[in-house]
């Protein structure tokens, strides 16, 4: 399952945000044409995603390790298209909607196979692995991006495909079906506060994914205004970086298990870092401004996703569901970023005029994720503070 996550995460880098460096340098796409493309694509995901339940059960008798085998073909013809049109801007539209749709499909039935049959610390420890995998994994392709682009213009895209056929390769490896855990015991491992964690975390995972889907189509352009003693692509990664450090620690030290503060640092940070990304004219500022977005998505997307699996009891539904909400952020961030784009910013000393406006949208739709999901923390208040009843 390990193996299948690291290549799969590999594409995912690739698309969703090496993608934006090799449309601005291969196809010359502007911030706003980036921005377009990341809509495109976010919506494509999210639409698969949020049906991938009903996708799974219309293929039943073929079982859900062939849903995912034929999705993650799918995404490595979607990769290969731009190679049958060279140069043309078709080819790489064609390739962001068929590859956003088809990643939308593979993760919740992969989050499926991974928390059946576990609950409590034998989920978080698996939780841990899967996300310290995935995470490092879709920072390699930035890492190793101006190599493979010195290869071919379109190399990452190559690697995306021979990633996911070698991932349909090693899904023989799987059961057809993942197991299913009793009832019974899969409840005695959810928390009293754990549906309204759950609940408070749904509004948090799609701000955060709001945040990072409203920079990352135009961090390559950020970047090079700037300027960088190393390649753009290998310091974008810095956010993956932080994200994957805190998923690290984040296993090992489960502090943030049933805990609302933990909630409450990942959402400071999330708007701190968003905030110094798009804003600031120094490199020092636009770093730190990374590291703080790449912190706050790890302890959003890893809280997220366990008392998504934890109260869902790892069905594939749970995990549409779980990726949908990321879909819903990837769709909303590049509408913001239009919308910022269309009005003057507001300049300020230190600061970029014309990402002002983005971040005040983006602010906005975060100050309503918070609200609600500090409604959540005050019912969980008022049920600790009910009288317990005797029969």
């Amino acid at each position: 399952m390990l193996a299948v996550t690291a290549l799969g995460s590999v594409s995912g880098g690739v698309f969703w945000t090496g993608a934006f460096f090799l449309t601005r340098e291969h196809y010359r796409f502007s911030p706003t044409r980036n921005l377009l493309f990341a809509l495109a694509m976010g919506t494509a995901y999210a639409l698969v995603a949020w049906s991938a339940g009903g996708l799974t059960a219309r293929f039943e008798r073929h079982g859900p390790r062939r849903v995912v085998a034929a999705a993650l073909v799918l995404w490595a013809i979607a990769a290969a298209v731009p190679f049958s049109l060279p140069g043309r801007e078709a080819g790489i539209w064609a390739a962001g909607v068929l590859g956003g749709a088809a990643s939308g499909a593979v993760w919740p039935i992969v989050e499926s196979y991974l928390g059946a049959g576990r609950g409590g610390a034998g989920l978080r420890r698996a939780l841990g692995r899967f996300n310290v995998t995935w995470t490092l994994s879709t920072a390699v392709p930035l890492l190793i991006f101006p190599w493979l682009t010195a290869a071919h213009p379109l190399g990452p895209l190559a690697a995306c495909a021979l990633a996911n056929l070698g991932a349909v390769a090693l899904l023989t490896r799987l059961p057809r079906r993942p197991g299913v855990a009793s009832h019974e015991v899969a409840e005695s491992h959810v928390g009293a506060e754990y549906p309204e964690l759950l609940r408070a975390a749904r509004w948090l995972l799609p701000q955060s994914y709001v945040f990072v889907a409203t920079l990352s189509p135009v961090l390559p352009h950020r970047l090079a205004s700037i300027g960088a003693p190393i390649a753009d692509s290998v310091m974008a990664a810095t956010w993956m970086l932080a994200r994957f450090a805190t998923l690290v620690v984040m296993a090992r030290v489960p502090f943030w298990h049933g805990r609302w503060g933990a909630l409450t640092a990942a959402g400071a940070t999330l708007f701190a870092g968003v905030a110094l990304s798009l804003l600031s004219s120094s490199l020092g500022g636009l770093v730190l401004g990374l590291v703080l977005l790449g912190a706050g998505m790890g302890v959003t997307y890893y809280a997220s996703i366990y008392y998504s699996l934890a109260v869902g009891h790892s069905a594939v539904d749970a995990g549409g569901n779980f990726e949908a909400l990321i879909g819903v952020g990837y769709m909303l961030g590049p509408l913001l970023g239009l919308l910022g784009r269309a009005f003057p910013g507001i300049g300020l000393p230190g600061l970029a005029l014309e990402g002002s406006t983005t971040v005040l949208l983006a602010w906005l739709v975060g100050l309503g994720s918070a609200f609600a999901a500090g409604r959540e923390y005050l019912a969980a208040r008022r049920k600790r503070r009910a009288p317990v009843s005797f029969p």
